[in-house]
């Protein structure tokens, strides 16, 4: 969420920020950077800067939780941790080195986004509360951080050990034995990795990856995982391009992943890549769904876990709403106008905002 500071000439800063005066003081404490605010003033600490807000800047800002981070820059308030949220993330880069057909990243920022640096991940970092619950570690691709990520990981695991942090990586990097030493000696103790298959044989994953190679190396990856406890998820992303291929992928994990933690159907989100090749990938979550039954089964009678991702309820068959999640970032769900009628809207999980146009003739509210 951004919001826009008409009077802020404040140059790049990460700050904590507070409305209430004791919280101030313990924030000082810690030396953290702070913007408080105060009636009409934003004030940023420890440089005594301040800024007068208009009395709508002030309403938003108001609804602003303690505890949350800013990104500041001059004319913007980027709220990059909001402290009422569990839906937080250590954002690396939109840069890949991958180049997925149905990526809802375009194939330019996938390119050319910068990097975080390092240091800024690890301000940030260290102004996150402790009793922070969830934080998803995402990209692009992290592991274009480099060993610098290890740096980051060792943090995360020295200072926000109990955190739950969810990694999400095509996991390319880990198919090399000593970068994956220090991968696993290196991340915090609760940290699950979702790592993506797009295909059951190297033609059809590396086809809809555009990365020669990229099979081999995401199942070198997980062969390493298998022989280690971290906590493995699966995520297989359904489109046209591997609709035909969800059973074999379902074998493929049963018989090289035995002992991942979960497995994830995910419906698409079409911006980006996806939105350039709808005609090639999109294919809609309801004729999605009933092709994917059958793989979701199969991993099921095995004993193994699985979720159903970006999925609205009425596109899923009755016996399967279990195994549905609300997993879209809360500012991009959306609901259609007939959604208002049905009768479980609230444990629906709606659909992407890219979605919403293309699903108008296949919502069908539940009565």
């Amino acid at each position: 969420m951004i919001i826009k500071i008409k009077e802020c000439d404040f140059q790049y800063h990460i700050a904590s920020f507070t409305k209430n005066e004791d919280i101030l003081k313990e924030m000082l404490d810690k030396n953290y950077t702070v913007a408080y605010l105060k009636d009409n003033n934003l004030t940023l600490y420890p440089m005594n800067k301040e800024i007068i807000l208009t009395n709508e800047e002030k309403k938003q800002l108001s609804k602003v939780a303690d505890y949350s981070i800013f990104e500041m820059t001059p004319g913007n308030i980027y709220i990059y941790y909001d402290a009422s949220s569990l839906d937080n993330a250590l954002f690396i880069t939109n840069r890949c080195n991958s180049n997925c057909i149905m990526c809802p990243v375009s194939s330019i920022v996938r390119k050319n986004d910068p990097i975080e640096n390092i240091s800024t991940l690890l301000k940030i970092s260290s102004q996150i509360p402790n009793d922070s619950a969830h934080i998803t570690i995402t990209g692009g691709e992290p592991f274009l951080l480099r060993k610098d990520i290890f740096t980051l990981f060792q943090f995360l695991k020295d200072h926000l050990n109990s955190v739950e942090y969810l990694l999400l990586t095509n996991a390319r990097a880990l198919s090399n034995k000593e970068y994956f030493e220090l991968f696993r000696q290196t991340i915090p103790d609760n940290l699950l990795i979702g790592i993506p298959i797009h295909g059951s044989n190297e033609k059809r994953h590396d086809t809809i990856t555009r990365a020669k190679g990229s099979f081999k190396q995401t199942m070198m990856a997980l062969h390493h995982l298998m022989s280690t406890h971290i906590r493995v998820e699966i995520r297989i992303v359904v489109s046209q391009l591997n609709i035909d291929d969800l059973q074999q992928i379902a074998q493929l994990i049963i018989k090289e992943c035995k002992r991942v933690y979960t497995v994830k159907f995910i419906g698409l989100e079409m911006l980006g890549n996806a939105r350039r090749n709808l005609n090639d990938v999109w294919i809609d979550y309801k004729e999605s769904f009933l092709k994917t039954k059958s793989a979701i089964d199969l991993l099921v009678k095995n004993e193994i876990d699985v979720g159903i991702y970006n999925y609205p309820l009425c596109c899923v068959d009755q016996p399967y709403w279990s195994l549905c999640e609300k997993s879209i970032t809360d500012y991009k769900v959306r609901y259609l106008p007939q959604c208002n009628q049905c009768t479980k809207k609230d444990a629906c999980g709606g659909m992407f905002s890219g979605t919403y146009n293309l699903m108008k003739g296949v919502i069908e509210p539940i009565l």
